[in-house]
Formats: C-alpha cells, sequence, structure tokens
C-alpha cells in the first residue's frame, strides 16, 4: 500500500509541473521586459520542484522494495520506461553527459536482463531513476519526467487501490 506521504508528494510534484507549465507560457506570451522576471521565476520553481522530487524519489525507492508489484503492472511501467531511456539516449545534451549515459545504460540493462520477471527489473531501475532525475533537470530535459511520471502516478494509484 503507497504511503499518505508518498501520495502527498505526488500531488506536490504535479502542482509545481502545473505552475511550470502556467509560467513558461506567460513567459512565451510576454513583453520582452517581463521575460527575465518570469524567467527568474521558473528557475525559482525548478529548485523547490527538484526538492520535491528527491523526496518523492526517495520514497519512491524504500516503497518500492516492500511492495509486490503485478507483473501485468510491471511489464507495461518497465517497457514505457525502457522507450523514454532509448528516446532519452538520443539527446544530444545526454549525450554530451558520460555519467548521464552510463546511468541511462544502467537503468536499460536493468530493464532488460533476460529470464527475471518485470517486477524484479522495475525494482532494480527504480533505485537508479533519482540519478537520472538531478541529471535532467541539469541538462533542462524535464520532458522525460513529463512523460515518465503520470506512468508512476497511474501505478501509484492503482497500488492505493
Amino acid at each position: 500500500m503507497i504511503s499518505d506521504r508518498l501520495s502527498h508528494l505526488q500531488s506536490e510534484v504535479k502542482g509545481y509541473y502545473d505552475q511550470l507549465a502556467g509560467k513558461e507560457t506567460a513567459k512565451r506570451l510576454a513583453e520582452d521586459a517581463e521575460k527575465v522576471r518570469i524567467q527568474q521565476g521558473i528557475d525559482k520553481l525548478k529548485k523547490e520542484l527538484g526538492s520535491v522530487e528527491r523526496d518523492y524519489w526517495q520514497r519512491w525507492r524504500a516503497e518500492i522494495a516492500g511492495l509486490t508489484i503485478p507483473e501485468g503492472d510491471a511489464e507495461i511501467v518497465a517497457s514505457q520506461l525502457v522507450g523514454e531511456v532509448e528516446f532519452l539516449e538520443i539527446e544530444p545534451a545526454v549525450q554530451r553527459n558520460a555519467e548521464l549515459m552510463t546511468v541511462l545504460q544502467e537503468i536499460k540493462a536493468a530493464l532488460s536482463k533476460p529470464g527475471i520477471p518485470a517486477a524484479g527489473k522495475l525494482k532494480a531501475a527504480i533505485p537508479l531513476l533519482p540519478g537520472v532525475i538531478s541529471y535532467e533537470m541539469e541538462l533542462d530535459t524535464e520532458g522525460l519526467l513529463r512523460r515518465v511520471f503520470p506512468t508512476f502516478c497511474n501505478f501509484a494509484d492503482k497500488l492505493k487501490k
């Protein structure tokens, strides 16, 4: 069963992404004089988001160790993660970061091990993700989290039931 704290953090992260989307839209529509001020707000919001995301992933890491993940759900999440990792590997900003490429290859290897059930692969890959998240924010390729986070939200909702 997923903890109330993890559910709360999940809501917080979603709220931050909603705020971030609003600020990015405002920046795009703003006059040049306002864009710097809005960008400063975006930068501050990203710092706050990073802190909440770290807490979220640490909680996930702790809770995933004790969970029994239904194989069907694990297959879906694992296959989506493999797709996202493959997508990230072709990003030029990611390719220039050797440390990040190493982490992505570790995640891909954990998700591709033959003979291991998807639930085991998923448990092996999730502890690796917090490293990707921190690099991901530094590289400003936050599209990964925007695509993967709903997967984890849906997975967490299933675990609540």
